[in-house]
């Protein structure tokens, strides 16, 4: 009878020790997954002249909301040797109406656009493929301070005006390192990193011409920065 007690005991002390080695004292929570709010958007495109950008703008795959310039959220392009892009971008909620592949200054405020597409809310990926992109800063000058603002009046019609063309095609030709004629100090249009020794910039800044022209990017500060840069950047093409 003594050994069954001491049997039992030792079994009870046994299942007491195992319990303890078992048990390492800490509480774990149930498993989690968190699931990111939005749609994951996947783009591929071939895109050149990224490499004309100056310091302070940057060429990326960005979302906007409805009526705001200044992008919801953006991703850098990355793209290859070969221009080819691959990128992955998620996070693309509701209130984004629409992505862009633009460049944005470092406010994240859009100075150029080159594609856009409606944002797609969807469960599964959203592919874009965008094609061949010409993602120049030459490309947004053209696009958005000449043909928007200037080329109505030169080139876009029959004429133009004071002989200057500024449609595309022929502006490029037309203004860096051509003399104007109306300048006093025999300035060309456009002095390849020169911006003050521009006659093109005293003429939307400082009216410096027989033809009014400060009125036509004074509302556009953006645009003006953006010519600014271009000439200071030596004027590529």
């Amino acid at each position: 009878m003594k050994r069954d007690t001491i049997s039992f005991f030792v079994l009870l002390l046994s299942l007491a020790i195992g319990t303890i080695a078992c048990d390492d004292g800490r509480i774990y929570e149930e498993e989690r997954v968190v699931v990111r709010e939005g749609s994951v958007v996947r783009l591929t495109a071939t895109v050149t002249g990224s490499d004309s950008w100056p310091a302070g703008y940057s060429l990326v795959l960005a979302g906007f909301e409805e009526g705001n310039d200044y992008a919801q959220l953006a991703k850098g392009l990355g793209i290859a040797s070969d221009g080819s892009v691959s990128l992955t971008l998620g996070g693309v909620t509701s209130d984004i109406d629409r992505l862009e592949i633009c460049v944005i200054n470092k406010l994240r405020k859009r100075v150029a656009s080159f594609y856009q597409t409606v944002a797609e809310q969807s469960p599964d990926t959203v592919y874009i493929n965008a094609g061949a992109i010409d993602a120049s800063l030459f490309t947004a000058i053209q696009t958005q301070v000449f043909d928007t603002n200037c080329a109505s009046c030169h080139g876009a019609s029959t004429a133009a005006a004071g002989g200057l063309f500024l449609t595309d095609g022929r502006s490029y030709e037309a203004l860096v390192n051509v003399p104007a004629i109306t300048s006093p100090e025999g300035k060309p249009l456009v002095a390849p990193g020169d911006a003050a020794g521009s006659y093109l910039m005293d003429v939307l800044e400082e009216g410096a011409s027989a033809h009014y022209h400060v009125d036509i990017l004074s509302g556009h500060s953006d645009a003006l920065a953006l010519l600014r840069d271009w000439i200071e950047a030596g004027a590529p093409e």
